[in-house]
């Protein structure tokens, strides 16, 4: 079966419909939005990672499809309920029963509630747009840096030294060329740069309003943090950027985040 997005006029199925080979029968009635959009899978058997942004209002539940791309059955799995709103990031990790030795492709189903009047006992199923990945342990398989955080006080007095934590981890296979880089604006400014080879054999130099650190190595699952050690040069807002890269990191919805602080004037 190839699965692909639908188009804006669904088939509306009620929930005891039999489905079989992909389609179903129902009424023609117009989607009130599109499908879910699956940004990235991260296969560790038996476990799955997935990331998926919602875009229906009347969402009731949303299921995993993995197909294997090889010998092997096709695995659903329940990832969500309601999400609440659209435009909301789900993340989420279950155990999917995968195989370490196949690489699966994989979309989002999502099952609207029923709706009013006489399709009111009628729902939606959404399809996502696929996306295909292989297994942390194959040969071949991609790395998958990302920040986690940015750490640190919020609210630092103007013309204080203070210290921020970037942290940054491997999901993937592991990751050669590691990059991170760190900048800073507003009210914050770089002290000096980190020390060079101590944050997993990164070299650190200033660069621009911050430092980059690079040549790095991160084995699956490693972790770790690189200090910004700023001073807080005046009152106001001010923010702290940071980005990772890795050779052959095919997911880059991970791999930035920013962190806001407000300073404050100094006591007097």
């Amino acid at each position: 079966m190839t699965y692909s997005p639908r188009p804006r006029w669904m088939y509306r199925t009620s929930v005891g419909t039999a489905m079989a080979c992909g389609l179903a029968i129902g009424l023609a009635t117009p989607a009130s939005a599109g499908p879910a959009r699956l940004t990235s899978v991260q296969l560790d058997a038996p476990d799955v990672t997935v990331s998926f942004r919602d875009t229906d209002p009347e969402d009731a539940s949303h299921t995993l499809v993995l197909r294997p791309q090889g010998p092997g059955e096709t695995r659903r799995v329940a990832v969500a309920g309601e999400v609440p709103g659209v435009n909301r990031t789900v993340v989420k990790t279950v155990n999917a029963g995968i195989r370490a030795d196949l690489a699966y492709c994989a979309v989002i189903e999502t099952r609207t509630k029923p709706g009013e009047g006489i399709a009111g006992k009628f729902s939606v199923i959404e399809i996502s747009n696929e996306v295909c990945s292989k297994g942390a342990g194959s040969a071949d398989a991609p790395s998958d840096v990302s920040i986690g955080s940015v750490t640190g006080e919020a609210n630092p007095a103007a013309g204080t030294n203070r210290n921020y934590w970037i942290s940054y981890r491997n999901a993937g296979a592991d990751a050669k060329d590691v990059t991170v880089t760190v900048q800073t604006s507003g009210s914050v400014t770089m002290r000096r740069a980190p020390e060079s080879g101590t944050f997993n054999g990164m070299q650190c130099a200033a660069a621009g309003t911050g430092f980059r650190c690079t040549g790095g190595t991160l084995a699956k699952g490693a972790s770790g943090q690189v200090p910004l050690l700023a001073t807080v040069k005046s009152a106001g807002p001010g923010a702290i950027h940071a980005t990772i890269t890795a050779t052959g990191d095919p997911n880059t919805g991970n791999n930035a985040q920013t962190l806001g602080i407000l300073a404050v004037p100094p006591k007097s």
